[in-house]
Protein backbone atom coordinates (compact mmCIF):
# COMPACT_ATOMS: atom_id res chain seq x y z
CA UNK A 1 0.00 0.00 0.00
CA UNK A 2 1.63 3.68 -1.16
CA UNK A 3 0.60 5.75 1.88
CA UNK A 4 1.81 3.22 4.18
CA UNK A 5 5.30 2.68 2.69
CA UNK A 6 5.33 7.07 2.90
CA UNK A 7 4.43 6.32 6.50
CA UNK A 8 7.01 4.30 7.15
CA UNK A 9 9.36 6.03 4.79
CA UNK A 10 8.48 9.55 7.16
CA UNK A 11 9.15 7.33 10.49
CA UNK A 12 12.43 6.40 9.18
CA UNK A 13 13.37 9.91 8.32
CA UNK A 14 12.14 11.20 11.94
CA UNK A 15 14.37 8.76 14.01
CA UNK A 16 17.33 9.63 11.96
CA UNK A 17 16.32 13.27 12.57
CA UNK A 18 15.83 12.26 16.44
CA UNK A 19 19.30 10.59 16.49
CA UNK A 20 21.28 13.61 15.02
CA UNK A 21 19.48 16.23 17.30
CA UNK A 22 20.27 13.73 20.12
CA UNK A 23 23.79 13.95 18.73
CA UNK A 24 24.23 17.86 18.49
CA UNK A 25 22.24 17.85 21.98
CA UNK A 26 24.92 15.66 23.68
CA UNK A 27 28.19 17.75 21.82
CA UNK A 28 26.65 20.85 22.89
CA UNK A 29 26.23 20.08 26.52
CA UNK A 30 29.74 18.49 26.66
CA UNK A 31 31.39 21.95 25.05
CA UNK A 32 29.29 23.81 27.59
CA UNK A 33 30.46 22.29 30.57
CA UNK A 34 33.84 22.29 29.65
CA UNK A 35 33.91 26.70 29.28
CA UNK A 36 31.23 27.23 31.93
CA UNK A 37 33.13 27.58 34.97
CA UNK A 38 36.30 29.39 33.13
CA UNK A 39 33.88 31.86 32.02
CA UNK A 40 31.55 32.57 35.08
CA UNK A 41 35.12 32.58 36.78
CA UNK A 42 36.81 35.30 34.60
CA UNK A 43 33.39 37.50 34.05
CA UNK A 44 33.39 38.87 37.14
CA UNK A 45 37.18 39.93 37.83
CA UNK A 46 37.02 41.24 34.03
CA UNK A 47 33.96 43.49 35.03
CA UNK A 48 36.24 44.73 37.87
CA UNK A 49 39.48 45.04 35.32
CA UNK A 50 36.72 47.07 32.87
CA UNK A 51 35.83 49.30 35.84
CA UNK A 52 39.34 50.54 36.10
CA UNK A 53 39.05 50.50 32.55
CA UNK A 54 36.82 53.27 32.50
CA UNK A 55 38.32 55.45 35.10
CA UNK A 56 41.18 55.36 33.37
CA UNK A 57 40.19 56.50 30.14
CA UNK A 58 37.95 59.43 32.07
CA UNK A 59 41.82 60.51 33.10
CA UNK A 60 43.37 60.41 30.06
CA UNK A 61 40.30 62.59 28.25
CA UNK A 62 41.16 64.88 30.59
CA UNK A 63 45.07 65.34 30.04
CA UNK A 64 44.70 64.61 26.07
CA UNK A 65 44.95 68.38 25.57
CA UNK A 66 48.08 68.12 27.37
CA UNK A 67 49.90 64.91 25.94
CA UNK A 68 48.53 65.87 22.24
CA UNK A 69 50.77 69.60 22.79
CA UNK A 70 53.69 67.90 23.93
CA UNK A 71 53.07 65.51 20.78
CA UNK A 72 52.83 68.64 18.39
CA UNK A 73 56.30 69.93 20.29
CA UNK A 74 57.99 66.84 19.16
CA UNK A 75 58.20 64.94 22.39
CA UNK A 76 57.92 61.12 22.36
CA UNK A 77 55.08 59.69 23.94
CA UNK A 78 53.20 55.61 23.66
CA UNK A 79 50.53 57.22 22.37
CA UNK A 80 52.64 58.07 18.81
CA UNK A 81 52.10 54.57 17.79
CA UNK A 82 47.69 54.55 18.83
CA UNK A 83 46.70 57.76 16.80
CA UNK A 84 43.01 56.89 15.99
CA UNK A 85 40.78 57.86 13.52
CA UNK A 86 37.51 59.38 15.60
CA UNK A 87 35.04 56.23 14.38
CA UNK A 88 33.15 54.07 16.03
CA UNK A 89 33.28 50.54 15.05
CA UNK A 90 30.45 47.58 15.94
CA UNK A 91 31.68 44.12 15.84
CA UNK A 92 29.45 41.63 15.42
CA UNK A 93 29.83 37.86 16.96
CA UNK A 94 28.19 35.60 14.60
CA UNK A 95 28.74 31.84 13.79
CA UNK A 96 30.28 29.85 10.77
CA UNK A 97 28.13 26.63 11.69
CA UNK A 98 24.13 26.30 11.87
CA UNK A 99 21.59 25.13 14.46
CA UNK A 100 22.97 27.45 17.34
CA UNK A 101 18.71 28.15 18.24
CA UNK A 102 18.03 31.57 18.52
CA UNK A 103 20.06 33.77 19.84
CA UNK A 104 22.33 34.62 16.88
CA UNK A 105 19.54 35.65 15.06
CA UNK A 106 18.68 38.44 18.08
CA UNK A 107 21.96 39.73 18.38
CA UNK A 108 21.84 40.37 14.89
CA UNK A 109 18.39 42.20 15.34
CA UNK A 110 20.32 43.76 17.84
CA UNK A 111 22.89 44.62 15.74
CA UNK A 112 21.07 46.28 12.80
CA UNK A 113 18.89 48.32 15.84
CA UNK A 114 22.14 50.19 16.82
CA UNK A 115 23.20 50.16 13.21
CA UNK A 116 20.30 52.13 12.09
CA UNK A 117 20.55 54.57 15.01
CA UNK A 118 21.08 58.56 14.30
CA UNK A 119 24.48 59.88 14.00
CA UNK A 120 25.71 56.62 12.18
CA UNK A 121 27.70 57.77 9.65
CA UNK A 122 30.80 57.58 11.97
CA UNK A 123 30.54 53.92 12.15
CA UNK A 124 32.63 51.23 10.60
CA UNK A 125 31.04 47.33 10.56
CA UNK A 126 33.15 44.31 11.34
CA UNK A 127 31.21 41.01 11.21
CA UNK A 128 32.71 37.34 12.21
CA UNK A 129 31.17 34.35 11.13
CA UNK A 130 29.93 33.48 8.20
CA UNK A 131 26.31 32.96 9.28
CA UNK A 132 26.20 36.79 10.43
CA UNK A 133 27.68 37.57 6.91
CA UNK A 134 25.10 35.49 5.35
CA UNK A 135 22.25 37.08 7.19
CA UNK A 136 23.75 41.04 6.74
CA UNK A 137 23.88 40.07 2.86
CA UNK A 138 20.37 39.20 2.78
CA UNK A 139 18.79 41.89 4.48
CA UNK A 140 18.95 44.33 2.23
CA UNK A 141 22.12 46.09 4.16
CA UNK A 142 23.75 48.51 1.68
CA UNK A 143 26.47 50.08 4.50
CA UNK A 144 29.58 48.35 4.14
CA UNK A 145 31.43 46.23 6.11
CA UNK A 146 34.80 44.00 6.85
CA UNK A 147 34.33 40.43 7.07
CA UNK A 148 36.24 38.27 9.46
CA UNK A 149 36.11 34.37 10.21
CA UNK A 150 37.36 32.59 12.85
CA UNK A 151 36.68 28.89 14.09
CA UNK A 152 33.66 28.44 16.51
CA UNK A 153 36.15 26.72 18.81
CA UNK A 154 39.46 26.41 19.09
CA UNK A 155 40.46 30.74 18.61
CA UNK A 156 44.25 31.12 19.26
CA UNK A 157 46.02 34.10 19.71
CA UNK A 158 46.79 34.73 15.58
CA UNK A 159 43.24 35.36 15.52
CA UNK A 160 42.95 37.91 18.44
CA UNK A 161 45.98 39.84 16.94
CA UNK A 162 44.66 39.98 13.75
CA UNK A 163 41.60 41.50 14.92
CA UNK A 164 43.27 43.94 17.71
CA UNK A 165 45.20 45.51 14.93
CA UNK A 166 41.80 46.70 13.42
CA UNK A 167 40.55 47.79 16.57
CA UNK A 168 43.26 50.12 17.79
CA UNK A 169 42.80 51.78 15.19
CA UNK A 170 39.12 53.03 16.20
CA UNK A 171 38.21 55.31 19.21
CA UNK A 172 35.16 53.53 20.50
CA UNK A 173 34.73 49.57 19.90
CA UNK A 174 31.36 47.79 20.46
CA UNK A 175 30.86 44.20 20.07
CA UNK A 176 27.45 42.49 19.82
CA UNK A 177 27.41 38.44 21.14
CA UNK A 178 24.66 36.17 23.31
CA UNK A 179 25.76 36.13 27.07
CA UNK A 180 24.94 32.85 28.86
CA UNK A 181 22.70 33.58 31.59
CA UNK A 182 21.68 29.72 32.22
CA UNK A 183 20.86 26.76 29.89
CA UNK A 184 17.32 28.56 29.36
CA UNK A 185 18.10 31.84 29.12
CA UNK A 186 21.46 33.54 26.48
CA UNK A 187 20.75 37.23 26.18
CA UNK A 188 21.88 39.67 23.18
CA UNK A 189 24.57 42.28 24.64
CA UNK A 190 26.44 44.89 23.06
CA UNK A 191 29.38 45.79 25.11
CA UNK A 192 32.53 48.34 25.14
CA UNK A 193 36.00 46.54 24.98
CA UNK A 194 37.51 50.45 24.97
CA UNK A 195 36.67 51.83 28.18
CA UNK A 196 33.41 53.34 27.52
CA UNK A 197 31.09 51.67 29.85
CA UNK A 198 32.16 49.02 32.16
CA UNK A 199 31.99 45.51 30.45
CA UNK A 200 29.02 43.55 29.89
CA UNK A 201 27.10 46.21 31.40
CA UNK A 202 23.12 45.33 29.64
CA UNK A 203 21.78 48.32 31.55
CA UNK A 204 24.24 51.26 31.49
CA UNK A 205 23.56 53.53 34.15
CA UNK A 206 26.11 56.87 34.05
CA UNK A 207 27.76 57.70 37.05
CA UNK A 208 30.46 60.66 38.14
CA UNK A 209 33.78 59.42 37.76
CA UNK A 210 36.55 60.54 39.81
CA UNK A 211 39.28 61.01 37.25
CA UNK A 212 42.01 62.25 39.09
CA UNK A 213 44.36 59.95 40.30
CA UNK A 214 48.34 59.87 41.01
CA UNK A 215 49.71 57.34 37.98
CA UNK A 216 52.96 55.49 38.12
CA UNK A 217 54.95 54.87 36.40
CA UNK A 218 52.57 57.03 33.95
CA UNK A 219 49.75 57.52 32.95
CA UNK A 220 50.61 57.33 29.12
CA UNK A 221 52.44 53.73 29.77
CA UNK A 222 49.36 52.30 31.58
CA UNK A 223 46.60 53.45 29.26
CA UNK A 224 48.78 51.77 26.52
CA UNK A 225 48.70 48.65 28.49
CA UNK A 226 44.91 48.91 28.94
CA UNK A 227 44.59 49.64 25.02
CA UNK A 228 46.49 46.32 24.09
CA UNK A 229 46.33 43.34 26.97
CA UNK A 230 43.29 44.20 28.85
CA UNK A 231 41.66 45.34 25.72
CA UNK A 232 42.66 42.07 24.45
CA UNK A 233 41.56 40.03 27.23
CA UNK A 234 37.88 41.74 27.09
CA UNK A 235 37.72 40.98 23.48
CA UNK A 236 38.60 37.51 24.18
CA UNK A 237 36.01 37.08 27.14
CA UNK A 238 33.44 38.28 24.11
CA UNK A 239 34.52 35.41 22.48
CA UNK A 240 33.93 32.82 25.23
CA UNK A 241 31.08 34.30 25.94
CA UNK A 242 29.07 33.72 22.98
CA UNK A 243 30.79 30.29 22.61
CA UNK A 244 28.64 29.56 25.65
CA UNK A 245 25.69 31.03 24.62
CA UNK A 246 25.66 29.73 21.20
CA UNK A 247 25.88 25.82 23.01
CA UNK A 248 23.43 26.53 25.33
CA UNK A 249 20.53 27.65 22.68
CA UNK A 250 22.08 25.01 20.75
CA UNK A 251 20.74 22.50 23.60
CA UNK A 252 17.50 24.74 23.57
CA UNK A 253 17.11 24.37 20.09
CA UNK A 254 17.32 20.50 19.72
CA UNK A 255 15.09 19.78 22.77
CA UNK A 256 12.31 21.80 21.18
CA UNK A 257 13.41 19.46 18.00
CA UNK A 258 12.93 16.38 20.01
CA UNK A 259 9.44 17.69 21.31
CA UNK A 260 8.58 17.93 18.14
CA UNK A 261 10.28 15.02 16.74
CA UNK A 262 7.92 13.36 19.16
CA UNK A 263 4.68 14.90 18.08
CA UNK A 264 5.34 13.99 14.77
CA UNK A 265 6.33 10.13 15.51
CA UNK A 266 3.37 9.84 17.50
CA UNK A 267 0.92 11.25 15.03
CA UNK A 268 2.62 8.77 11.84
CA UNK A 269 2.20 5.78 14.29
CA UNK A 270 -1.71 6.76 15.25
CA UNK A 271 -2.01 6.64 10.83
CA UNK A 272 -0.39 3.92 10.79
CA UNK A 273 -2.51 1.82 13.05
CA UNK A 274 -5.60 3.20 11.45
CA UNK A 275 -4.71 2.05 8.23
CA UNK A 276 -3.79 -1.40 10.09
CA UNK A 277 -7.09 -1.33 11.01
CA UNK A 278 -8.53 0.13 7.70
CA UNK A 279 -6.87 -2.83 6.03
CA UNK A 280 -8.08 -5.65 8.76
CA UNK A 281 -11.64 -4.03 7.93
CA UNK A 282 -11.06 -4.56 4.34
CA UNK A 283 -10.06 -7.82 4.14
CA UNK A 284 -12.94 -8.91 6.62
CA UNK A 285 -15.76 -7.47 4.55
CA UNK A 286 -13.77 -9.44 1.81
CA UNK A 287 -14.07 -12.11 3.81
CA UNK A 288 -17.93 -12.05 4.42
CA UNK A 289 -18.64 -11.02 0.92
CA UNK A 290 -17.08 -14.38 -0.52
CA UNK A 291 -19.22 -16.20 2.25
CA UNK A 292 -21.91 -14.74 1.39
CA UNK A 293 -21.03 -15.28 -2.29
CA UNK A 294 -20.80 -18.90 -1.88
CA UNK A 295 -24.03 -19.05 -0.01
CA UNK A 296 -25.89 -17.42 -2.73
CA UNK A 297 -24.44 -19.89 -5.40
Amino acid sequence: MPQKKLITEDLEALNSLKDLAESYEEIAVVKMQQIKDSVLKTRDFLAEISDVFVDLKSSYEREVKDLMTRMKKGEKTLFQGLQKNGKTLLVYLSSNGRLYGSVTQKTYKLFIQDLKKPNSENTDIVIIGSAGKEMYENSGQRKAFEYFEIPDTSVDVTHIKKLMEKFLQYEKVYVYYGKFGNVIKQTPISTSITGEDIFETEIVTPTPREDRFIFEPTLEKIFHFFETQIMANLFSQTLLENQLARHASRVNAMEEALIHIEEESKKLHQMSVRLKHLAQNKKQLETISGVISLGIT
